[in-house]
């Protein structure tokens, strides 16, 4: 078998893969104990948004054999009214001063959402991922941003270990408590 290959998504059949993986790992897809133990995905994307976040600042995805086992949605700030549930998301984190500068007057990439297949987990694929995000974003952007599902704790951890930190916790008008973190790009780029 193939190694899996980190890359930037640039086909339609690639954006389709995504969708599914995406649906497969979705919250409302998969059993609580599944959901606690493994993590799960938050927000639904259809192909015509997926292909403008995508002209905007590419997608990172894992392949093996030409079948996607993993992605990294990047997102820039234009994208932040096209899903209900993100928007929230975006004017709370801009309101926030991070390093003497409030977020909204920074150009920051806003992880849309990570997701590993199954078959591919345990092989620190998210930390190959998100190293490649950086690798290819850094001098644009300098930092990267998300936000957790705070009952996602083994998204918690893996984004703990790659060099988020939490910047803020809140809950959403709908009642879901969100922790928004920050990974600064600028910090610790010798040697990188």
């Amino acid at each position: 078998m193939e190694p899996i290959k980190i890359t930037l998504a640039r086909k339609d059949a690639q954006l389709k893969q995504i969708l599914e993986l995406q649906r497969i790992n979705a919250l409302e897809s998969i059993d609580a104990d599944t959901a606690k133990a493994q993590g799960f995905v938050t927000a639904r994307h259809d192909l015509p948004l997926l292909k403008q976040m995508n002209a905007s600042a590419a997608s990172v995805i894992a392949l093996q054999e030409r079948k996607l086992v993993g992605y990294c949605l990047a997102m820039t700030r234009e994208f932040s009214k096209s899903l209900a549930s993100l928007a929230i998301l975006f004017e709370r984190q801009d309101v926030i001063e991070h390093r003497g500068q409030l977020l909204g007057e920074v150009e920051y990439l806003v992880m849309g959402q990570v997701c590993v297949a199954e078959e591919a987990r345990g092989q620190k694929l998210a930390d190959r991922m998100y190293k490649y995000l950086r690798a290819c974003y850094h001098l644009r952007f300098p930092y990267c941003l998300t936000a957790i599902d705070a009952r996602n704790t083994r998204s918690q951890r893996v984004h703990e270990r790659i060099g988020f930190e939490e910047l803020h916790r809140f809950t959403a008008p709908d009642g879901r408590n969100w922790i928004l973190i920050i990974w600064n790009w600028r910090d610790g780029m010798e040697g990188f």
